[in-house]
């Protein structure tokens, strides 16, 4: 089967998601991958995966970006970095999948958004969970009333271990609140926040939330965080998300969702299929189906031949965003913090 392909590039190697977006994006059937541009951060793992790949290995962003050969790009970059690649990525028109959080403060997400609206490109930020099969049934379930009228949703999503234990990845950047907007929480929380906002199907309107480092002293930054999220249609929602996981913890992350409803309740401790390996002296347990970048990517190239919006917008990105500076405010001043809020706070 032929199909039409999307030529597509990476800007930043930073985010360790790039580990998973890198084969991904080099393998699949609708895409052409078109050129990486790597900046300081891992660049010889970039320069390397340009070799492995056959793609061509930019040293300078503005050749990278202004290629012809590139249609679209996904950026792995710092999240203070983000901007600045957005409003270079414009000027030449380019899609963009843009990893969370999608700035570190809203007024940063405002331009985002503003500039790839005039440019008229897509801009889209992969929120993993919209895409894991058990969730999105769990969707259809609440939208088709089988637990009833919706009340709490209970979630870990995510736990996950220090980035600093990624052998041959420098994640150090993760760890400075300048570069990152925060630390552990604020790595993990927006998948989560962004999928309670979408099965809830409502707006925020209040949350309160405790946000330290309490796991890992040497940090200097927040380790783990729990959120109450009240929503304007009255469902509540519990999110708790950080780097909580210790070294020796079978899996990377831990994810799950408890969803109570009036008539029934789903129960999801895997949305990831997983194999356990049981040997002398450990166990090993390692994700052996995971299709949800793949699911990513293809509504990323659909949004863009059909030139519609994504199923996860700008305006979702932000409003993700603007939950966990909310929940970091509530914390900091121990007060529930109603929404909207503004960077000011």
């Amino acid at each position: 089967m032929s199909y039409k392909k999307l030529n597509m590039g990476i800007i930043g190697y930073a985010h360790p998601h790039v580990l998973n977006y890198v084969p991904i994006i080099g393998n699949h059937p609708r895409m052409n991958f078109s050129g990486i541009f790597g900046g300081d951060i891992n660049e010889k793992l970039a320069k390397s995966d340009a070799r492995r790949f056959k793609v061509k290995y930019y040293k300078d962003i503005e050749e990278c970006l202004s290629s012809e050969e590139i249609e679209a790009i996904y950026i792995g970059s710092e999240t203070n970095r983000h901007l600045e690649i957005v409003e270079l990525a414009t000027q030449y028109r380019k899609h963009i999948l843009c990893d969370k959080p999608i700035g570190i403060t809203l007024k940063e997400a405002d331009k985002i958004i503003k500039m790839t609206h005039s440019a008229k490109v897509k801009l889209m930020v992969p929120f993993n969970p919209r895409f894991m099969i058990p969730l999105m049934k769990a969707k259809k379930d609440i939208e088709e009333n089988k637990i009833g009228e919706l009340i709490y949703i209970y979630t870990i999503s995510e736990y996950g271990k220090n980035p600093s234990l990624i052998k041959g990845f420098d994640t150090n950047w993760l760890f400075d609140p300048q570069k990152s907007g925060g630390g552990g929480f604020a790595d993990t929380a927006p998948h989560g926040i962004d999928s309670l906002r979408w099965l809830v199907n409502s707006e925020v309107k209040s949350v309160y939330a405790d946000i330290d480092n309490k796991i890992f002293p040497n940090l200097g930054v927040d380790d783990i965080g729990t959120v109450i999220i009240e929503f304007k249609n009255g469902v509540i929602g519990v999110l708790g998300a950080g780097w909580a996981n210790p070294e020796s913890y079978p899996t990377w992350l831990d994810i799950r969702y408890e969803i109570l409803g009036t008539k029934g309740f789903i129960d999801i401790k895997k949305p990831y299929h997983d194999l356990a390996v049981y040997g002398k002296e450990k166990m090993v347990r390692e994700y052996w189906w995971r299709n949800d970048v793949g699911m990513i990517l293809d509504e990323f190239i659909d949004c863009i031949f059909e030139d519609r919006d994504p199923i996860i917008t700008g305006e979702d990105a932000r409003a993700s965003l603007e939950i966990i500076l909310a929940a970091y405010n509530s914390s900091k001043n121990g007060k529930v913090i109603k929404l909207p809020v503004t960077d000011t706070l």
